[in-house]
């Protein structure tokens, strides 16, 4: 007599997590800037920041103390910083990398920050103006006040406002 196993039912896959789109300046036709913090949700946004058919930045968000006066200490923090930055970009490069050439960079944010609930928005924007770039990805929501000199960063919510969205896709 021989048993026949009925198939496992599969569960349905998770939904991908949302990636945060933020407008930071009027022009379109500059780069993006992708945030990754190491979190699950940076996958999606690589995706996303490929898809887009503009120039990536790709900065991972690295959390860190103050600087101090030790040149020892400092050298070692900038160190950590660095294998930080590293291990966070190297799961999403490939990715990128796909789409054409990117920037890589880091963003250091207070310890105190929980970079995988929320993002400072203060922190975001001078990178952002550094980098060149008109639209932030984030895997997390960006939070706080902007500074009053630079352009008002707002979340792009209809995904067809834009044309970084729009060649991005569903």
């Amino acid at each position: 007599m021989t048993t026949t196993q009925a198939p496992q039912p599969t569960a349905p896959s998770p939904t991908p997590p949302q990636v945060h789109v933020y407008d930071f300046s009027p022009r379109a036709d500059r780069g993006v800037l992708a945030l990754f913090t190491g979190s699950r949700a940076d996958q999606a946004a690589a995706t996303h920041a490929a898809r887009t058919g503009h120039p990536v930045s790709a900065a991972a968000v690295v959390r860190s103390i103050g600087f101090t006066i030790n040149a020892l200490l400092h050298q070692a923090r900038s160190r950590r910083i660095q294998a930080e930055t590293h291990a966070i970009l190297a799961a999403v490069l490939p990715v990128i990398a796909r789409a054409g050439p990117a920037r890589t960079t880091n963003l250091v944010v207070p310890a105190r920050i929980n970079s995988y609930q929320a993002l400072p928005a203060d922190r975001v924007e001078p990178l952002a103006g550094h980098a060149g770039t008109d639209v932030i990805l984030s895997p997390v929501p960006l939070t706080g006040s902007t500074s009053p000199t630079a352009g008002e960063l707002r979340r792009i919510t209809d995904p067809h406002t834009r044309s970084h969205a729009m060649a991005a896709g569903p």
